[in-house]
């Protein structure tokens, strides 16, 4: 965890990310000059909007070739923005495509604007989640249920900041699958839990620079 970066997040926003207890966490950062923007107003509009299309995640997240399709509680695929409760299938690599075709699945746990900041600051978090075109609760997700990724989008008077923090991160081994099992220890030796860090920095600065120039 970068100590100097996490303690510069407002108090009534870093409190909204889960305490870690458990296995591995991982913080990452982008932050975008106010200056640089022709209108920060809009600018920050575009990226709140961005931020919640989550279809449109692989678009603004280039380092790695990842995929992001926003679900109901149906499984079925949901256009428009995210909502609380409405489920995501994730594969965050090419490497996690060619181990195993399978998506792994999160649930949009929360979204809420926090109020007192520039245009009001914006959480969203993720925790691993069961496959909902499935019967069960079975976790589908390389991570246990204990897992989650909290987004947090904030403008100051100088930038606008958007950091994602991942807490309790344990390969998941709770599945009723030898298969499932064998898959999740692979993901966990070849450091999937390194190559979602990269993912979710690759998209962070992406969601803050995507046409930039134009706002």
């Amino acid at each position: 965890m970068n100590n100097d970066e996490f303690n510069k997040i407002p108090d009534q926003l870093k409190k909204q990310i889960p305490i870690q207890k458990v296995g591995k966490c991982s913080d990452t950062y982008s932050s975008l000059e106010i200056k640089e923007l022709n209108n920060p107003d809009i600018a920050y509009k575009s990226i709140k909007h961005r931020l919640l299309d989550v279809n449109n995640w692989a678009h603004y997240a280039t380092l790695t070739n990842a995929d992001f399709i926003l679900l109901d509680n149906n499984g079925n695929n949901l256009e428009g923005l995210a909502t609380e409760d409405c489920f995501m299938k994730v594969r965050f690599s090419r490497l996690q495509k060619i181990i195993s075709a399978r998506y792994d699945y999160v649930r949009v746990h929360r979204i809420f604007k926090v109020p007192d900041f520039f245009d009001d600051a914006l959480i969203m978090q993720l925790i691993p989640a069961h496959n909902p075109t499935k019967p069960g609760t079975e976790i589908d997700h390389f991570f246990t249920a204990e897992a989650s990724n909290t987004f947090v989008l904030y403008r100051d008077d100088d930038k606008i900041h958007l950091s994602v923090h991942g807490r309790n991160e344990v390969p998941n081994f709770k599945v009723s699958k030898t298969t499932k099992k064998l898959r999740n220890m692979v993901f966990a030796a070849l450091g999937i839990v390194a190559v979602s860090k990269v993912q979710w920095k690759s998209l962070a600065h992406g969601l803050l620079n995507y046409n930039i120039k134009i706002l």
